[in-house]
């Protein structure tokens, strides 16, 4: 009997060792267990008159993820010979546009178009840059880096120059909680810092709040744009960018060409195959224009005033021009025996009184 309840304490002993021992055990693992960081949602602003901002369920914003983007954009890391960031080419200064015709890459290229402006690029929803090969932001912030006339990085390289460096390592743990650092979280963080990028108090803004005032020559300006006067309001009209809300690509008359093969630069047509749309290119924003010369695809105009005597003179001739400026032209030419805008000097400093007051200061602080 003592034998017995001997063998039976014994075995209990044992069993409450071993089940201590697994216990520690499973609390080790916990502990040496990584799980992803808790990350700060980022809450978008409400803006009167502006549309809610779109959401990416593939991309949600975060805190983390947008200052991860931010250090990406400003770091020239990811170019060739670590001399360009994105900011080389899209200044602050300049509303995040290039002050220079055509921007130079790392190797000396000249680029062949004039760099758009960053602004308010969530409400743009689809075909980045000025021909639509950028389906998505994310793919506009990759392209940049490959590119030979821009910042002439592989991604492969771009990712393993990031994994190798301890500051980002652990940046991209706290935005995505990945040990690995890959080409999409890269370009998910960029979008990420871009969308941020918002303008919403120039003048024009605080106007249609009533927070603010139009002097008479702006108020002119805006029944020139807003009319038949100038046309301008067939392709610029949302709030939060000044573009066409369906219309993405147009040619705005600005070269003469007897067959879509005569255009300098196909455009987009170049770029989706479409013969419709050869020589057409993004419509731009009009926001901070006051920065954001030269203007056009090409930077071809130094100065606002350039830009308005141009469709002042009246569209010129080729297969894919916009239909409405061609009707336009057409009627005035009937109706007047001229084909352009017939504007004034007056009319012109009040057109472009009215678009300086899409210019947001603070924008570029």
């Amino acid at each position: 009997m003592v034998i017995s309840y001997r063998r039976k304490y014994l075995a209990i002993c044992y069993f409450i060792i071993f089940l201590l021992m697994g216990i520690v055990a499973c609390k080790k693992d916990n502990l040496n267990q990584e799980h992803a960081p808790l990350t700060s949602p980022y809450i978008s602003p409400s803006i009167r008159f502006f549309r809610a901002m779109p959401e990416d369920p593939a991309n949600p914003m975060t805190l983390e993820g947008i200052a991860l983007g931010k250090k990406l954009f400003f770091d020239p890391i990811l170019s060739k010979d670590s001399s360009l960031s994105c900011a080389g080419c899209h200044k602050k200064e300049n509303a995040f546009s290039d002050n220079r015709i055509n921007s130079i890459g790392v190797d000396g290229i000249p680029g062949s178009r004039n760099a758009m402006a960053l602004v308010n690029l969530a409400w743009y929803q689809n075909k980045f840059l000025w021909d639509g090969r950028a389906n998505t932001l994310r793919e506009q912030a990759a392209q940049p880096i490959e590119a030979t006339d821009e910042m002439h990085l592989p991604l492969q390289e771009a990712e393993q120059r990031l994994q190798n460096h301890p500051v980002y390592k652990d940046l991209f743990w706290k935005a995505f909680g990945a040990k690995t650092i890959t080409s999409v979280l890269i370009t998910r963080a960029i979008e990420q810092y871009e969308k941020t990028l918002i303008s919403f108090n120039a003048p024009y803004d605080k106007y249609t709040r009533d927070e603010g005032v139009l002097s008479a020559s702006e108020l002119r300006g805006l029944v020139i744009f807003n009319t038949e006067r100038g046309d301008c309001f067939h392709c610029h009209t949302t709030p939060e960018l000044f573009i066409h809300p369906t219309k993405i690509f147009s040619n705005n008359g600005m070269d003469a060409a007897s067959t879509i093969y005569d255009f300098i630069d196909g455009g987009a047509g170049k770029i989706n195959g479409d013969t419709a749309d050869y020589g057409k290119f993004k419509i731009p924003t009009l926001r901070n224009l006051a920065f954001t010369a030269p203007y056009m695809h090409d930077g071809r105009f130094a100065t606002l005033d350039e830009v308005i005597e141009s469709y002042n003179q009246g569209p010129k001739l080729s297969p894919t021009v916009d239909p409405i400026l061609i009707e336009k032209a057409q009627t005035r030419l009937r109706n007047t025996g001229i084909w352009g805008l017939q504007f004034s000097a007056q009319d012109k400093a009040d057109l472009k009184a009215f678009l300086l007051t899409f210019t947001d200061s603070s924008y570029v602080r």
